[in-house]
């Protein structure tokens, strides 16, 4: 049904209109739903393409890139897309605010951290794992249900599945295993949800 779906001009002009405008009554690219969005375990998450769009919307290339730069800087170079990072949730309905966010420059550094504590600890266990929601704002925050003091609005958390298929049995085992061995000394809270959702942040030790 999605697939296709186009964003197409619904209605036509017959009057003449400046060269300049032309794009604004014509399209040179056919955009399907799936250009935009890929289905993983249910959550509707965006593509490179729907972030590029977002950014360049919102004039927001210099912020994004420099967000990018820190991450590098701090050795975050593997598997984990940025746009999905900045994803506030995969709520497509949402009223009041937007699909991604840009987090305060201060609280990067909370998310290097829980990132490494991903690469170091999360993937080599499980194998790459997808974020469905990062930084978020107040707004989305509690129109999400999200805790009040959530360590989303901290850009300390990420909620995320796995690509490859295991079962919420076995993801389970698994990453109360690591918590229990690696989780206090890196000030993890580790949050299971249903199917094979989950939460990290390094922002407090702690599990529900």
């Amino acid at each position: 049904m999605y697939s296709i779906i186009l964003i197409t001009l619904a209605l036509s002009s017959t009057q003449p209109y400046p060269e300049e405008f032309e794009r604004l009554y014509t399209e040179e690219t056919e955009i399907t739903y799936d250009d935009l969005v890929v289905d993983v375990h249910g959550y509707k998450v965006p593509t490179r393409s729907a972030f590029r769009g977002w950014m360049l919307l919102n004039h927001a290339e210099d912020k994004v890139r420099e967000i990018g730069q820190q991450l590098k800087d701090a050795g975050i170079t593997q598997s984990m897309p940025l746009h999905l990072v900045l994803l506030q949730g995969t709520d497509w309905a949402m009223s009041n605010t937007t699909l991604f966010t840009l987090p305060d420059k201060k609280n990067v550094p909370n998310m290097i951290n829980t990132l490494k504590y991903i690469q170091q600890y999360i993937e080599p266990e499980i194998g790459v794992v997808i974020p469905v929601s990062g930084e978020r704002t107040q707004i989305y925050n509690q129109q999400a249900g999200g805790a009040l003091r959530s360590k989303h609005l901290e850009f300390c958390a990420l909620d995320l599945v796995p690509a490859n298929d295991i079962t919420r049995e076995q993801l389970h085992v698994k990453l109360k295993k690591i918590h229990a061995e690696f989780g206090q000394k890196n000030n993890v809270g580790l949050g299971l949800y249903s199917g094979v959702r989950f939460h990290i942040d390094t922002c407090g030790f702690r599990q529900w």
